[in-house]
């Protein structure tokens, strides 16, 4: 009896853990995919990723094997799976339409990944004003890239986000968070990543950054934060 139960809780255990992977320090992307007995390319567009880097915190989702049944079609499939066939085209490199019973293929349950995971993926990335990607970004290019990319159409200027969107006193993961190194008015913008951390298009140090929200510096020009609603799509 206590077997069963041990083996019971474990596959509970299992089951809540399966489809997504925190990454924990000293992780690589490598060693990520052997771990969860993923195909390297798989892991990588399954989470939109544009670069190697990765940090500790950043939440992965995780591909798994499905085997194609008689009947199957990928329109079928992704309903399954709440995804859409476009991105099972991508994820496994199919032209077309057509599937064989007994093809494997990768499917992951939520294809979209959160809006800080797209973000972190964008570290790295040059900065240049009036950019806004995939290959260079300014600080409002980024985070209407990062949006776009989640299908929310937001505004293209700081200022106009500023006024645009819902304020919030307690910023949450995926909420922006403003500054004014003027002293005048919202000239700045990041994505929040959650525990004091935003991710921004830095001018100064020339690329896309992680930083910590409480600096000195940072604390000193905060204006406050703004979340990205269902209304703002198609503003």
């Amino acid at each position: 009896m206590k077997l069963l139960i041990a083996l019971g809780v474990l596959l509970c255990l299992e089951t809540a853990a399966a489809g997504a992977y925190t990454v924990q320090p000293g992780d690589t992307l490598w060693r990520i995919a052997q771990s969860q007995h993923v195909e390297l390319t798989a892991l990588i567009l399954a989470n939109h990723l544009m670069s190697n880097a990765i940090e500790p915190g950043q939440r992965l989702l995780i591909p798994e094997r499905y085997t194609v049944m008689r009947g199957d079609t990928l329109w079928s499939i992704a309903r399954r799976y709440g995804t859409s066939v476009a991105e099972l085209q991508r994820l496994n490199g199919i032209t077309g339409t057509y599937l064989k019973a007994g093809q494997r293929i990768w499917v992951v349950e939520s294809a979209s990944p959160d809006v800080t995971t797209l973000a972190r993926a964008l570290a790295g990335k040059p900065y240049r004003w009036g950019a806004a990607g995939p290959s260079a970004f300014d600080c409002s290019g980024l985070v209407q890239f990062v949006y776009g990319r989640l299908g929310v159409e937001l505004p293209r200027t700081t200022a106009t986000l500023w006024r645009s969107l819902t304020p919030t006193a307690n910023p949450r993961p995926g909420d922006l968070v403003f500054f004014s190194f003027s002293g005048r008015s919202a000239d700045h913008v990041g994505i929040y990543l959650g525990e004091g951390r935003f991710i921004h298009a830095n001018s100064r140090k020339r690329q896309v950054v992680v930083e910590d929200l409480n600096a000195p510096w940072y604390k000193r020009v905060y204006l406050g934060a703004r979340r990205v609603g269902a209304a703002s799509a198609g503003r």
